[in-house]
């Protein structure tokens, strides 16, 4: 009984899925202004951010997180092998790189406390966090590109969720790409430090020709000191992958939400000026921070304060994504769509930042940034929860409108009014049977209730009284 009561308060409460959400957010905000180099921490600030990134981040958030989608999704998981491995996949890994960061937390507190980020001997164990992150995203995303495309095979004109298909293919791009920049291209050179090195470490993104390539990185201990370089030979090819494997997720994401976020806010809604504001503000703020529209030359003289209206542009874009989906649900009668867009609103929310986080930083720097693993889950499975749901609604209005017409067909003027009666209470019936079969075969329900088919079935009623 005990065991129920914890399962409902940690893992059935919204309310504490959306502010631990929040933290994580902000956590994640914190490494971005970090190793973007708009805030400045000391080595105790740099401790604090990667204990909590990793205590709450991985741990105790992860767990509230996994656990609300688990239960929100109990239906889905249950019918769906594949989806149902995808999710153990995913706790498993997020754990398991928890007990990494654990790991390095323990090393550098106890060997280095001085030089907390500096402290060696970790680069191989965070090149391994980094890979196993970034590709198991990467098949997360593949999977569920699969499904959504193999759904709009079956349902075709389904706009949606064609293009969520074509945003989760374009994300798995994306962050295999990223990882291939970090993991292959990206180059380790180590030298021995000066007597009396400061340790420090520092984002330089400079060609030097002595190294005959362009140093991302650079961190200096008192042993020795180590370059993150991109040889010359690998950086337009390092540049190109960025450049041409970062705008499309974001568009393609944009398009599928709009078309999503319009389905449901017609609902309640006319798709008014308002709606095109809070839909339009997040790609506007995404294109200014990006830095692929424009950039500014290395010497321009007031490039940090530039610098920090492009990370405010990518952090407002992912927050006012996700506001955009919390509004829509506040006016929804269905609990459970409401809940699939509450996890699709805090993965959407936290993707865009994690992403730009870099992972080159090897303490707070790459702990963020693999977040997006977990990001990038609660995204996809809420996004095509929610996604199949709308289908369903479209398959129950079709069905509802197909027996209506076929059923009133043969109907004489005279009798019209008692047989439209009789026919209305077919139909629902109908429709009620065609609810479950879809909610048993997917484990997804319509988000349209019963009150909103008899609305619809007295519209096409309407119609067909004034033929």
């Amino acid at each position: 009984m005990e065991r129920v009561q914890i399962n409902e308060i940690l893992f059935n409460n919204r309310k504490l899925t959306i502010i631990t959400a929040a933290i994580i957010v902000v956590l994640i905000i914190l490494n971005l202004l970090a190793t973007r180099q708009i805030i400045y921490l000391n080595n105790d600030g740099e401790i604090a951010l990667f204990t909590l990134t990793t205590v709450f981040g991985y741990g105790i958030g992860s767990l509230i997180l996994l656990g609300f989608t688990r239960y929100i999704t109990k239906d889905l998981l249950d019918r769906s092998v594949l989806m149902r491995i995808m999710y153990i996949m995913v706790t498993v890994i997020q754990f398991s790189l928890f007990g990494i960061l654990f790991f390095v937390l323990y090393n550098n507190v106890t060997n280095c406390p001085e030089y907390f980020t500096v402290c060696g001997g970790n680069e191989y164990f965070v090149i391994a966090f980094n890979a196993i992150a970034s590709l198991t995203t990467a098949v997360i995303m593949g999977i569920i590109s699969y499904k959504f495309f193999t759904w709009y095979k079956m349902h075709k004109r389904n706009f949606v969720v064609l293009f969520y298909g074509l945003a989760a293919t374009a994300l798995a791009i994306s962050i295999a790409g990223d990882a291939f920049d970090k993991l292959v291209l990206v180059q380790l050179v180590k030298e021995d430090s000066p007597d009396g090195a400061i340790p420090m470490a520092s984002f330089i993104y400079k060609v030097f020709d002595e190294y005959d390539g362009a140093i991302m990185y650079k961190t200096v201990n008192p042993d020795y000191t180590t370059l993150y370089l991109v040889p010359n030979p690998n950086l337009a090819l390092y540049n190109q992958i960025i450049y041409l494997t970062s705008l499309s997720p974001y568009i393609l994401t944009w398009i599928g939400t709009a078309f999503l976020l319009g389905y449901y806010y017609k609902k309640t809604h006319k798709l008014d000026f308002k709606f095109w504001i809070i839909l339009a503000a997040p790609l506007v703020l995404y294109l200014i921070g990006s830095g692929l529209i424009f950039s500014l030359p290395a010497d321009f003289p007031y490039k940090y304060y530039f610098r920090l209206i492009f990370r405010a542009g990518t952090i407002a874009s992912s927050l006012l994504f996700g506001l955009a989906f919390y509004l829509i649900t506040r006016n929804l009668k269905s609990q459970k769509v409401k809940d699939y867009l509450t996890i699709a609103a805090i993965g959407i929310s936290a993707i865009g930042i994690a992403n730009e986080v870099s992972a080159l930083q090897q303490t707070y720097g790459v702990a963020a940034h693999s977040l997006v693993l977990l990001s990038s889950y609660l995204f996809s499975i809420g996004l095509y929860s929610s996604a199949i749901s709308l289908s369903h609604d479209n398959a129950l209005r079709n069905t509802v409108r197909k027996s209506m017409l076929e059923l009133v067909q043969n109907i004489g003027t005279a009798q019209m009014e008692k047989d439209i009666q009789d026919a209305r209470n077919i139909v629902m019936k109908k429709a009620y049977e065609r609810e479950t079969q879809m909610r048993n075969d997917t484990g997804i329900s319509p988000s349209a209730q019963e009150e909103e088919l008899k609305k619809y079935l007295d519209e096409i009623i309407s119609e067909i009284k004034t033929k």
